[in-house]
């Protein structure tokens, strides 16, 4: 009886819950070469609950960075460490950077990568980018650290229905003051299938 319930149960769960493959084109904007930027793409649910990142820079998930600060650079990727709940001087599991790190690519990025996701349950997908040094008159060496300008923040929400999904992620940032920043990706596209 327990293992016919077990069974049931299972394959209840089967059904509203399955593998989605997402795609993600990070395409470079004018100021993307300046320097390589920092660059993180994940997934949260509608309560803003963290599920899975698909792509994290290298230096940013294993801290390392030249110089870097004892505890870190919580500053150049704030939303991502904060939604994961990690702490920025510690190393992500070797599995996990396997899985969802490079170096920055020169000429933009392509991700694909399948995760669970609940059919009719609302996601959101966000990219978040930072580029060290890019300081501005309103964000300068003195009153922004290494950074510069703030990490921007990029994301779009999506409903798994079976069918293919295409979105483009907006910019959430508000762009006062930046002048380089919103520069560093001309878009992001996400097909979920």
């Amino acid at each position: 009886m327990k293992k016919i319930f077990a069974s049931v149960l299972l394959s209840a769960a089967a059904a509203f819950v399955w593998a989605e493959k997402i795609s993600v084109a990070v395409n470079p904007g004018e100021a993307y070469s300046k320097r390589a930027p920092q660059i993180a793409v994940w997934v949260e649910d509608s309560d803003g609950t963290y599920v899975d990142t698909l792509f994290v820079t290298k230096k940013a998930s294993g801290n390392k960075w030249i110089g870097s600060p004892k505890d870190g650079r919580p500053e150049s990727l704030p939303d991502w460490y904060k939604s994961k709940g990690q702490n920025p001087a510690e190393k992500i599991s070797k599995n996990e950077v396997d899985a969802t790190t490079s170096a920055t690519p020169k000429k933009g990025i392509i991700i694909e990568k399948n995760i669970n996701l609940e059919k009719g349950k609302e996601y959101t997908i966000k990219c978040q980018v930072n580029q060290s040094f890019d300081y501005n008159i309103y964000y300068n060496k003195i009153n922004s650290g290494v950074d510069g300008q703030p990490a921007v923040l990029y994301s779009g929400s999506i409903i798994p229905n079976g069918k293919e999904i295409e979105i483009k992620l907006e910019l959430k940032t508000k762009k006062d003051f930046l002048t380089t920043a919103d520069k560093i990706i001309e878009s992001i596209y996400v097909v979920v299938k």
